[in-house]
């Protein structure tokens, strides 16, 4: 039974609001916009309704066409002529629900989507952009099942194979995902779609280097294959040759299918050009990073314009609000222009900052003139929007965090030598180095070894506690757990498996106190991590912190020997990517030579 058609005065409400750009992993997918065949089937409609609906179904096709041009609201009045013609036609309601979609309306895309199945469930395309809506909301386990029914009836859909893939490789079944694709492979070897993305399977597993091969292939069949020059450009950059990343960004640029793919590789390309040293370059192409067709970017609903000019003369004397735009590293990081921006609002002006909630004390302190308070932010239709939490009433401009880096730090000579530019809270560091001091004499030295979200893709960026060995064994050192999120496990084979005893602070929340793990970056005598959101926080204020890369040509050294942003802290690098073993030896001999020291 078909449930009741929506309200259709409120569905032209939702056909006439703005666009709004979902969640989707476009590089690695197929069809990400959805898609309709258009194959008029009425051997099941009765006679006397054929001509009703085969004019429901032009209309539908009409609406279709509009909209694969981009004009989604002009696609609802034939999409809803065919709707009212035929409400229990599979077509007009597939249709509508691809526009709604398009729209970024999924919970309403959703509804349609399930009209058109109960009529019509042997449509393998219905499955195919249910599935969609499902991946974009990151039911990954719901977007499995649509894709495979989608491929049980048409086998020969590429985009629901290679979706189906990439909804594997999103749930870390890598094998699972490899063996589907090579399956289809040696059926069509010719299919520039399957190498492509056997590419970004084997590249999300933890081996770029690995890819090239499979995206060589793709680019070997169709020398302008956008996505695999794009794709190809990205494990460039990853494994630290921004010269050729830059060059198959800017070929993968001359032919995006389409404004999102767009805006990924725009994204991509802003980071080799910053990996490579070219500042100036590299921060215009990150205004990408908010690109509404980004399928990473926060979408901001402020009640000031914003200071899209980066001016500094256009600023003076102003109220203007900076905004965090990504992560919690990246507040940190992006924090570190924030003085001269001030500096250049006056006395008479008022720097206003909108920061993540844990981050507010810090920030207060470090910026006592400034008005400081929390964003404030919400999933909509499986998008990020994300507002100032008030801050932005009265102001004169807002601006995302990132994009004042383009109007003080145009060249690496551009950072200043301050070793910090945050205040942590003095008493609470001597508070916490009389607890150190109690664990008895030698370098007190926090870790960090993960992130708090090791999704599949992501744990590839961070080391297995096993490499820690060499380090974690070196004498003289009592090791201080500054790694948030669960650890108890990691901790308790650090005991069993190297004898090595890892303490964590009792009077510290590692993930919610941010302040008090400010004020431990400065009682450690020394923090080692990779980039995770602690060691920028005790970098920028100061502390003493080693930091492990894979390579020296990454997008925050530009291509420098240190950490521009950070003065203080002291870089080690890998040779190639995932070079793990050779990260901890230096690191193990580097903290051997500082107990001798001290």
């Amino acid at each position: 039974m078909v449930d009741a058609l929506p309200n259709v005065p409120s569905l032209i409400d939702e056909f006439s609001a703005p666009a709004e750009s979902g969640k989707n992993a476009a590089i690695g997918a197929r069809g990400v916009r959805g898609s309709i065949s258009t194959e008029v089937r009425l051997g099941l409609v009765p006679k006397n309704q054929r001509d009703q609906y085969r004019k429901a179904a032009n209309l539908a096709k009409r609406a279709i066409r509009m909209s694969d041009d981009g004009d989604h609201q002009g696609a609802a009045k034939p999409a809803l002529a065919a709707l009212d013609l035929a409400p229990d036609y599979a077509l007009p309601n597939h249709t509508i629900g691809l526009i709604l979609f398009r729209l970024g309306r999924l919970s309403r895309a959703l509804q349609f989507y399930e009209r058109a199945w109960r009529i019509d469930p042997r449509d393998a395309e219905i499955y195919l952009n249910m599935g969609i809506v499902a991946w974009k909301l990151d039911m990954l386990d719901a977007a499995e099942k649509f894709y495979r029914l989608c491929v049980d009836l048409a086998p020969e859909n590429m985009n629901g194979l290679i979706n189906l893939a990439s909804v594997l490789r999103d749930q870390g079944r890598y094998d699972d995902a490899i063996e589907l694709l090579r399956a289809q492979i040696f059926l069509r070897p010719e299919n520039v779609d399957l190498w492509n993305s056997l590419g970004t399977v084997v590249a999300d597993s933890g081996d770029p280097v690995g890819s090239v091969p499979f995206y060589t292939e793709a680019l070997r069949i169709n020398p302008g294959f956008a996505r695999g020059h794009n794709n190809l450009a990205a494990v460039y950059e990853l494994t630290g040759n921004p010269t050729l990343a830059i060059k198959h960004f800017e070929e993968a640029l001359k032919s995006p299918k389409d404004a999102i793919d767009r805006a990924t590789m725009r994204h991509g390309l802003s980071h080799a050009l910053l990996a490579a040293g070219r500042l100036a370059e590299g921060w215009k192409s990150q205004q990408s990073r908010l690109d509404p067709d980004n399928i990473q970017a926060t979408l901001f609903a402020m009640n000031c314009p914003r200071w899209e000019s980066l001016d500094p003369a256009d600023i003076v004397g102003k109220k203007v609000v900076i905004v965090g735009e990504q992560g919690l590293g990246d507040e940190v990081l992006f924090l570190n222009s924030a003085h001269e921006l001030q500096s250049q609002i006056g006395a008479s002006g008022e720097l206003r900052i909108a920061c993540e909630q844990r981050l507010v004390p810090l920030i207060q302190r470090s910026f006592p003139l400034a008005r400081v308070d929390n964003h404030l932010s919400t999933v909509l239709e499986g998008r990020n929007v994300r507002t100032a939490g008030g801050l932005d009433r009265g102001a004169d401009f807002w601006t995302p965090m990132g994009d004042q880096l383009g109007a003080f730090r145009p060249s690496v000579e551009s950072f200043p030598d301050t070793p910090a530019f945050l205040t942590p809270d003095l008493q609470r560091a001597d508070a916490f180095r009389q607890e150190l001091a109690a664990l008895g004499p030698g370098l007190k030295v926090g870790v960090l070894w993960k992130s708090l979200k090791m999704t599949g893709s992501r744990a590839r960026f961070f080391s297995p506690l096993d490499a820690w060995k060499p380090v974690l064994q070196t004498p003289g050192v009592t090791f201080i757990n500054m790694q948030y999120g669960e650890t108890a496990d990691d901790i308790q084979r650090a005991r069993d498996e190297f004898g090595v005893t890892l303490y964590t602070p009792e009077t510290l929340d590692l993930k919610n106190d941010l302040d008090g793990v400010a004020a431990m970056g400065q009682a450690l005598d020394l923090m080692i991590g990779p980039m995770t959101a602690s060691i920028n926080l005790a970098a920028a204020c100061g502390g003493d912190v080693w930091v492990f890369l894979p390579h020296r040509r990454h997008w925050i050294t530009f291509s420098s020997d240190r950490l521009p942003w950070y003065p203080s802290a002291r870089l080690f690098f890998g040779d190639g990517f995932g070079d793990w073993t050779g990260i901890m030896a230096q690191l193990a001999a580097a903290l051997r030579e500082r107990v001798a020291q001290s």
